[in-house]
């Protein structure tokens, strides 16, 4: 049985029942009988707006945002002045059934009663337009339920999340259940991907597209091979004793979806038998780890990789991946930043290093991000101020100092440092870094939008990421690869303007 919506709430802020019942001025067991949803809080007699006014004001005495943040995601534009208003949404919430499909049509059909078997009320929703209707309703119906849900989401391509596959296209079906999605986690329900369908061939599309569901709290990301044929594809919502969202399509008919919404027990214990027989053949997809947490990353990498096999790293830092040790220390020590955080960002640069001397390397680098950073007196390095706490600042005499060790460095003479303009590559999210090693490891992050970087082992997926890599190779315009032009845009980097 989950917990009731009271019960979350006082246990999240260590509220006693004699103290609630005390400011309600009722009897203890009255409060445990709502607690353990033996019996429904009332409205009519005012119950409810007191038992709400009590819970935000001890709310406010603990300086937290633990009720404040379920009522944001009810209602996005709650004023967070307005008492009054937090009062009714609050008792609201706490007094709410939960919510009924959407109603019957007009014209009944005929009702069957089998000998073997039960009815029940099933809201059918049509092709393509249907499908994001019957997402709104489960997840709204979620949204309502007490924190703490664990909602599984088991894809294998009932529902095309795009029309194409192109990461500039316009993704509005995306960008409509990420609201959703971000409001789940928010509220404190957990969410578990089981991804039957990967395409290993361009994974990268996937998880470029779902970077941001994939490091939300309270996600996990699983994988599962697929059991069925190419024609008959499914995407499913299930909550156990809650309810279930079935969206399917069959190629051999057009592709067109019908989306399937249960909330009748046996229906949604029947699909939670069946997503947990799943969950036992499925293997963790995507991991993820702090991007503060710069020797635990680092220390992940050293573990994932294989020793003398060929590494890429893309966008990588240049002040922590490519600066020598000293230098680095001189440009934190400028910035202020403490001891303790200097001491590991030097140790993280030494992790580098040996990763380095252990692998071949090839590193391509932004040429943009250099231009528009000597254009400026200074630039911030977002990665150095995720990881310190503390805005790191890279003044222009620092930046020609870190590209003269570059031009000095084995690995730019060796031809293993790339520097070319990622502005024409569409397929190169904004601020995107990634580093892959074929067969062995892939992990990719963007400082400036999460605050987590994503790492998988699953071999399918590495592969595609290589062969991602490789094929921006290819796009790369000949004349970044001659030594005597990268030299040129370099130096140009390098000299003051007279």
């Amino acid at each position: 049985m989950t917990i009731s919506k009271l019960d979350y709430l006082m246990k999240s802020l260590h509220i006693l029942g004699t103290e609630a019942a005390d400011c309600l001025q009722i009897d203890s067991t009255t409060i445990s009988k709502w607690r353990n949803k033996q019996r429904s809080i009332p409205r009519r007699n005012g119950q409810s707006r007191q038992l709400a006014e009590f819970l935000l004001q001890k709310e406010k005495e603990q300086g937290v945002r633990v009720i404040f943040d379920i009522l944001k995601t009810l209602k996005e534009d709650i004023n967070p002045e307005s008492i009054e208003q937090q009062i009714e949404v609050l008792s609201f919430w706490l007094t709410e059934k939960k919510l009924e499909p959407p109603g019957s049509p007009d014209v009944q059909p005929p009702v069957f009663m089998p000998k073997n078997g039960y009815n029940t009320n099933i809201s059918v929703f049509l092709d393509d337009n249907g499908i994001d209707e019957a997402v709104a309703c489960c997840l709204e119906y979620v949204l309502r339920l007490p924190p703490e849900q664990t909602i599984y989401l088991v894809d294998y391509s009932g529902i095309q999340w795009t029309k194409g596959d192109e990461l500039t296209e316009e993704q509005e079906r995306i960008n409509n259940c990420m609201l959703y999605f971000r409001a789940v986690s928010h509220y404190g329900h957990r969410l578990i991907i089981i991804d039957c369908n990967t395409d290993v061939y361009r994974p990268y599309r996937a998880i470029f597209r779902w970077m941001e569901l994939y490091l939300l709290n309270g996600v996990e990301v699983w994988s599962c091979s697929s059991i069925h044929d190419d024609a008959y594809h499914y995407t499913n919502f299930v909550v156990e004793n809650e309810i279930v969202l079935q969206c399917i399509s069959n190629a051999d008919f057009g592709g067109k979806p019908h989306s399937l919404l249960y909330t009748n027990k046996e229906t949604v214990d029947f699909f939670f038998n069946n997503v947990s027989g799943i969950m036992k053949k499925s293997k963790r997809l995507i991991e993820s780890v702090s991007v503060n947490e710069i020797l635990t990353f680092w220390d992940i990498v050293q573990k994932g990789l294989k020793p003398k096999r060929h590494i890429y790293m893309l966008n990588p830092s240049l002040t922590l991946q490519l600066t020598d040790n000293a230098l680095l220390r001189e440009i934190l020590e400028t910035n202020e930043i403490p001891r303790p955080k200097i001491e590991e960002c030097l140790s993280a640069a030494e992790m580098i290093r040996q990763i380095q001397n252990e692998n071949h390397f090839s590193y391509l680098c932004n040429l943009d991000y250099l231009e528009k950073a000597a254009a400026s007196e200074m630039i911030e390095d977002s990665t150095l101020s995720e990881i310190c706490g503390h805005q790191v600042m890279i003044t222009t005499n620092h930046l020609r100092k870190i590209v003269n060790s570059l031009m000095l460095s084995p690995l730019y003479r060796d031809n293993h440092i790339l520097f070319t303009s990622f502005d024409y590559w569409n397929a190169v999210p904004e601020n995107m870094s990634l580093l892959v090693q074929e067969d062995s490891f892939v992990a990719a992050w963007n400082v400036k939008r999460y605050k987590k970087r994503l790492f998988c082992l699953n071999p399918d997926i590495i592969s595609g990421f290589y062969r991602y890599i490789e094929d921006l190779k290819t796009a790369i315009p000949k004349i970044c690869w001659d030594k005597k032009w990268q030299d040129k845009q370099l130096r140009r980097i390098t000299e003051p303007v007279p």
